[in-house]
């Protein structure tokens, strides 16, 4: 009987240099392979098993390939796969391999893509930086004297977008290998420039335009028209991290479930650190949602053992978990989180937050400015540290920075189609005239804030604004506003678990000599507003069962679940599953079937 080939026994086999393949396998088509020529041949029948999704049979004609002695397309792809199923020493070896190869057959542009498939793997998979750059470097050594060539355009593309700070460096070099692609009719580059050219062009605030290019490339990944499964990874992680940067909850998960149907589940969940990359990603934008507890599995999960070791993502989704802990109030956990990427960019902005929450204010302005030095073009994200910049200045009593901190967040939101930029240039200006006690001014500033928002799901944000228009209100002597926007703010607070937001609203109610929050109803009123449907979802949720579960037993969809465990929560005036769960165990009957007379 035939064996099933795994990607480990075949780098195995190409480690010890033992040629003849001990495993019995079946290709269709080949003969008895002598000689390079026809390992090439049966490089190309393993490559086109592999663009029809037949990864067994694509494993077969490679160990053929390598037991005719082999050939630098062999060697390539074997990277190739390795890489996939996160065997990044793997990748190393036999890519090193191709390359030397290459190199001394003359054939130097296939050389220099080795190099840039190298340069993306030391340089983001293994976090050595240096490495990564001599292997570009080596690469465009390899060209030169070389006519136009689209080699060159997978050296530009060589690190993967969401790992470049400079996002116009980005989009010049997503320009030149679109350009390339064209010409030469590359469809793998041509899709992995659309989507690096379309994460540049949302990251400067062009979010329509960066989104039609990225659907475009994703269009073409899911139609089959991608062969290089890594092309097609990289490709959906500039979709993912360009909605991570503009909080597109929709496209997210849009573009998650095709991708899995057409890509993931073809392979065997390969490439591993894209669908680690789809957790974190995706944790991170139902962050920005409000659905803490659901990012925080997806966040954990993406750096739990199960998950890719691809160093610049665990990285990344390390410092967006310490956000997250941040905002819940665990300090603590946070600094731990923070403290082997203090040097990153993508953490300045949790990093400068942390030392506000401590009283750091000097040293969160210092940690801010460094990373508004390396965020020159990067409008989404120079917002976010320009916005708490107003904070920082504000809470050292110096209304100049924090009047040119306001100032340059606003020429950040000028052109920039994203919602959220406008909200926090709006609220920056509100904060500033709140500091000059111009109270008229600065709820009208809050009020823009609340409508730039107006489509855009941000509760935390939102609530932030109505609770800074409370404390404006009450300044304004007020009071019935204050404590409708205080409590207001603090329901959001209360729901999202945001314990040191909470505290403050319920402070200010407090001064306004009111209660914090209602009476709570006993638990019999308070599931007497459920309907039938939600109570048989509540007894499934105290069950412990996820959403994708209680989908499979009510015979709905994971969604469908998802919208009436949201639902219950809501009604019942809890945040967490677990909360509820308590609440059905205190007073909810077992559901029971309806049974119908009829058909």
């Amino acid at each position: 009987m035939d064996a099933v080939l795994p990607v480990r026994a075949i780098r195995d086999i190409r480690r010890r240099g033992r040629w003849r393949c001990s495993y019995p396998v079946e290709v269709v088509g080949a003969g008895p392979a002598a000689d390079e020529d026809e390992a090439r041949a049966l490089v190309r029948a393993a490559q086109e098993a592999l663009q029809g999704g037949d990864l067994e049979q694509a494993l077969g004609a490679l160990a053929a390939a390598l037991e005719a002695g082999g050939c630098p397309d062999a060697d390539e792809l074997l990277g190739g796969l390795c890489y996939a199923d996160d065997d990044f020493d793997g990748a190393r070896t036999n890519w090193e391999t191709a390359f030397r190869r290459h190199r001394d057959a003359g054939n130097l542009r296939a050389a220099a893509r080795v190099a840039a498939n190298l340069a993306d793997l030391h340089g983001s998979a293994l976090a050595n930086r240096a490495v990564g750059n001599g292997w570009l470097a080596r690469g465009l050594r390899c060209l030169e004297g070389q006519d136009r060539c689209v080699e060159r355009g997978y050296l530009e593309l060589a690190y993967v977008a969401c790992d470049r700070p400079d996002v116009a460096e980005i989009e010049r070099s997503a320009a030149v290998a679109l350009e390339l692609a064209i010409e030469f009719g590359d469809a793998d580059l041509e899709a992995r420039a659309l989507g690096e050219s379309g994460f540049a062009l949302v990251s400067q605030g062009r979010s329509r335009e960066g989104f039609a290019r990225l659907d475009e490339a994703m269009a073409a990944i899911t139609a089959g028209e991608v062969a290089d499964l890594g092309v097609a990874g990289k490709t959906f992680c500039a979709m993912l991290s360009a909605c991570d940067r503009a909080g597109d909850m929709r496209r997210a998960e849009e573009w998650t479930r095709v991708v899995a149907d057409t890509v993931m589940d073809r392979y065997d969940g390969r490439p591993r650190v894209l669908h680690t990359h789809c957790r974190a990603a995706y944790g991170s934008v139902l962050c920005s949602v409000g659905r803490w507890s659901d990012a925080e599995a997806a966040m954990v999960e993406a750096i739990g053992p199960e998950a890719s070791t691809f160093a610049f993502h665990r990285a990344e989704t390390t410092i967006r978990l310490a956000e997250l802990r941040l905002l819940q109030g665990r300090v603590d956990e946070a600094a731990v989180l923070l403290q082997p990427y203090e040097d990153r960019v993508a953490a300045c902005a949790p990093l400068a937050r942390l030392h506000a929450i401590r009283g750091e204010n000097d040293v969160a302005a210092a940690v801010i400015r460094r990373g508004l030095r390396e965020l020159v073009d990067d409008r989404l994200r120079r917002a976010l540290l320009l916005s708490l910049l107003v904070e920082v200045e504000l809470a050292r009593g110096d209304l100049d920075g924090a009047a040119r901190a306001t100032a340059g967040l606003a020429e950040t939101a000028t052109g920039t189609d994203v919602p959220v930029v406008h909200a926090d240039a709006a609220l920056a200006e509100g904060r500033l005239a709140a500091a000059r006690h111009d109270h008229a001014v600065a709820i009208e500033h809050y009020d823009d804030a609340l409508r730039a928002l107006r489509d855009d799901e941000r509760p935390l944000l939102t609530g932030t604004i109505l609770l800074e228009r409370a404390e404006v209100s009450a300044g304004a002597g007020d009071t019935a506003a204050a404590v409708s926007e205080a409590r207001a703010a603090l329901a959001v607070f209360d729901r999202l678990g945001a314990a040191r937001l909470a505290d403050r609203g319920a402070a200010l109610l407090r001064e306004l000599g009111t209660a914090t929050r209602y009476r709570p109803r006993p638990v019999g009123a308070a599931l007497e507003g459920l309907t039938a449907r939600e109570r048989e979802v509540l007894e499934l949720v105290r069950e412990g069962l996820t959403n994708a579960e209680i989908g499979e037993r009510l015979y709905i969809s994971p969604k469908t679940a998802e919208h009436h465990v949201g639902r219950v929560l809501t009604k019942l005036g809890v945040r967490t599953r677990a909360e509820a769960a308590a609440v059905a165990a205190a007073g909810l009957e077992p559901a029971r079937p309806s049974t119908r007379s009829g058909p």
